[in-house]
């Protein structure tokens, strides 16, 4: 039996994982991309790009709570969310939280796959640039830039939005890292063992190393 103040395991292993990695990746990939650390910029790039996939990977077979199907509600629930948010009915993402996971998503893999085919107009360029024209890449690195600075509204965003949170004493931080949470009189989500997770991770990482990264890898060190 279980009750509201009952602690549940919510997050996995991976997504717990991923969240924090993904957050130290965008914040290194700003610091090279702005001190032109471009061999650095390019291997952190593939880092995030196999950890996004394994996520979307994460997001069809994973844990109740990881799942797409299980917390993207329709706008209409999201609506009657910010009219009763104190209504829960799942664990995991809120309804309106859901929305902002995708749309962090999107941004993700539209700044991924811009990187993919842009260049710095000096020495460095995406693996798949010369696919394009000149002008496409070009056109595909100023998307890029644009790309990366509504990524950073979104990140501030969110950020106000935990620390709104924290104020209505609802703590979204420290979940994510042990990845418990009360209860709140719900059954608890089925939990998938995060290590095949970080399993698929290390099989698609070796992919875009072998393919793209070993050629920048070599650089670092």
């Amino acid at each position: 039996m279980t009750t509201s103040t009952t602690k549940l395991p919510v997050w996995d292993g991976f997504i717990r994982g991923y969240h924090w990695l993904q957050a130290l990746s965008v914040l290194g990939l700003w610091y090279t991309g702005t001190e032109g650390l471009m061999d650095w910029h390019f291997s952190i790039a593939y880092f995030l790009m196999a950890l996004l996939l394994t996520r979307l990977i994460w997001g069809v077979f994973g844990s109740d709570t990881a799942q797409f199907e299980q917390f993207v509600r329709s706008p209409r629930t999201v609506f009657a969310y910010f009219r009763h948010p104190n209504a829960t009915t799942q664990h995991g993402h809120n309804p309106a939280g859901a929305y902002m996971v995708l749309f962090f998503m999107l941004l993700l893999l539209s700044q991924l796959v811009t990187g993919l085919f842009a260049n710095d107009d000096i020495i460095s360029e995406g693996p798949l640039a010369y696919l394009v024209s000149s002008a496409t890449s070009s056109e595909m690195t100023q998307l890029h830039a644009l790309n990366f600075d509504v990524l950073l509204g979104a990140i501030g965003l969110h950020v106000a939005a935990v620390f709104i949170y924290l104020l209505k004493k609802d703590n979204l931080i420290t979940p994510m890292i042990h990845g418990k949470k009360p209860s709140q009189g719900l059954p608890a989500p089925q939990l998938r063992n995060g290590i095949i997770g970080w399993v698929i991770f290390l099989v698609i990482g070796f992919v875009i190393y072998s393919y793209w990264a070993k050629d920048v890898v070599v650089y670092l060190f």
